[in-house]
């Protein structure tokens, strides 16, 4: 947890850079309320607090960072307060969880407050702290551009340093992806999940584009697509625990991600993805098979091959050769073998 609150402080830094001290206290906002209610739930459930748990921090950050620097205070703290008590404290609190808290959060008040939640300020437009602008005053999201009309008109340049309408701290892919192999380095989030999804939207946009190189960066930067993948659908707390489920469900992920965004041509589909795939990873831990479980549960071949060869010497205790001298050729050889006690793969009997 304490990397994912490193990197999120980075990145919290750019949107304050970016927008003011509006963002400051968004950010301030959201993560002092979601940790208030996750003490108040806990107080009510009768649970104790756990010593050093800042995921409700985490949870706070990451839904400030997913929303426009212009978005009412109000908002946040609905959206806030819908994670902790629907998204985590309803399914059993911290270690039960079902969904990701931050993207329950966000995805409600997107639904209700669509006018709020998906218009951005431009970048540098430093907003007062009392201030709060109509939704007339904004401009849709680079994603949004890009849905309606299948071309941008931001350069590479500013898609990289995240220089365009959109989520106040989602849009910078040079620090994003530098997060990224920190986390990865730090063994912080999933490495298998994150370039399975990053492998298959690249590779699906880069066919769907005609190989144009420039449209499938600009679709990866949009969408606030990589931020999701870091801090909503390869979280720990939510993905499954076997490494073949977290490659199958980084497919999931990716493919409903690309049936939201190319054909439902909704925004931020990576949200959408990651609350529908996460009852199907839940369900793949549980009918997980690793190849070391079904080598360890079907031994036929192993079994044959120690039937036919009878060479397992680790399962043989000792064996013990007397032999005569030589010197008298009638006499005979005895040899005692004392075989293991495993009789599945020994079954001849002792013989002195």
């Amino acid at each position: 947890m304490t990397d994912m609150l490193i990197i999120l402080i980075v990145i919290s830094v750019l949107a304050v850079f970016y927008y003011g001290l509006r963002a400051f206290l968004i950010l301030l906002i959201s993560s002092a309320v979601c940790f208030a209610v996750d003490r108040l739930c806990l107080k009510l459930c009768g649970k104790k607090n756990i010593r050093n748990d800042i995921s409700a921090v985490l949870t706070g950050l990451v839904i400030a960072l997913m929303l426009p620097a212009s978005v009412p205070y109000y908002i946040i703290v609905i959206a806030d307060i819908f994670a902790i008590v629907i998204g985590k404290h309803a399914f059993g609190g911290l270690g039960h969880a079902v969904f990701n808290n931050s993207a329950v959060g966000f995805l409600f008040v997107a639904l209700c407050f669509p006018e709020y939640v998906l218009s951005y300020p431009k970048p540098f437009t430093y907003i007062s702290v009392g201030e709060t602008l109509n939704p007339v005053e904004l401009y849709p999201s680079m994603t949004k551009s890009i849905l309606s009309t299948d071309t941008s008109i931001v350069s590479v340049m500013d898609m990289l340093i995240g220089k365009f309408n959109g989520p106040m701290g989602t849009s910078c892919m040079i620090v994003l992806l530098i997060s990224a192999f920190i986390l990865i380095f730090r063994r912080s989030i999933s490495a298998i999940s994150f370039f399975t999804q990053i492998c298959a939207v690249f590779g699906f946009t880069f066919f769907y584009a005609d190989f144009d190189i420039i449209y499938t960066l600009h679709i990866l930067s949009s969408g606030m697509f990589v931020f999701g993948i870091l801090f909503l659908a390869c979280d720990y707390s939510t993905i499954p625990k076997t490494k073949s489920s977290r490659f199958i469900y980084g497919i999931i992920v990716a493919l409903l991600t690309i049936v939201f965004h190319f054909y439902a041509k909704n925004e931020n589909a990576i949200v959408y993805a990651v609350i529908i795939a996460a009852p199907i990873g839940i369900e793949l831990d549980k009918r997980a098979i690793s190849f070391a479980d079904m080598v360890e549960n079907n031994r036929g071949i192993m079994f044959k091959i120690n039937q036919k060869f009878n060479k397992n010497l680790s399962n043989v205790n000792e064996t013990l050769n007397l032999v005569n001298d030589g010197s008298d050729s009638n006499e005979t050889t005895d040899r005692i073998t004392i075989h293991s006690r495993d009789e599945r793969i020994f079954t001849e009997k002792t013989d002195i």
